[in-house]
């Protein structure tokens, strides 16, 4: 999510915090969308070159799957690097508006008190 200043108004607050998680799980849907489509195409390209390769040709049929193994592997690691990042993110910004409700909520006690 963008950066911005929180607001005062616990009930924007609370939208705040609502709104960064449906931004959070959007963004990881649209990730694993992405994330699937690119496996897809992996594997479509490496059973077109497949199917340009003669059976016998074993060698040649090898490298073609370790090479897919390899791109497959390179893209989950980038999925779980983008994920863990946008968790952070999202964790630090939920936390943030977390203690602003709290901090609002201590502000209230404290004006209580002096009634």
């Amino acid at each position: 999510m963008p950066e911005q200043t929180l607001p005062k108004d616990k009930t924007a607050l609370s939208k705040l915090y609502q709104d960064t998680i449906d931004y959070h799980r959007d963004y990881l849907n649209r990730l694993h969308e992405a994330f699937n489509q690119h496996c897809e195409a992996i594997g479509a390209k490496a059973k077109d070159q497949l199917s340009k390769i003669d059976e016998s040709d074993e060698e040649k049929r090898k490298e073609i799957l370790v090479t897919e193994q390899k791109d497959l592997d390179e893209a989950l690691t980038q999925l779980k690097t983008a994920i863990n990042q946008n968790n952070a993110d999202a964790r630090k910004k939920l936390e943030e508006i977390q203690n602003k409700i709290e901090e609002s909520a201590m502000d209230l006690e404290a004006e209580l008190a002096k009634l």
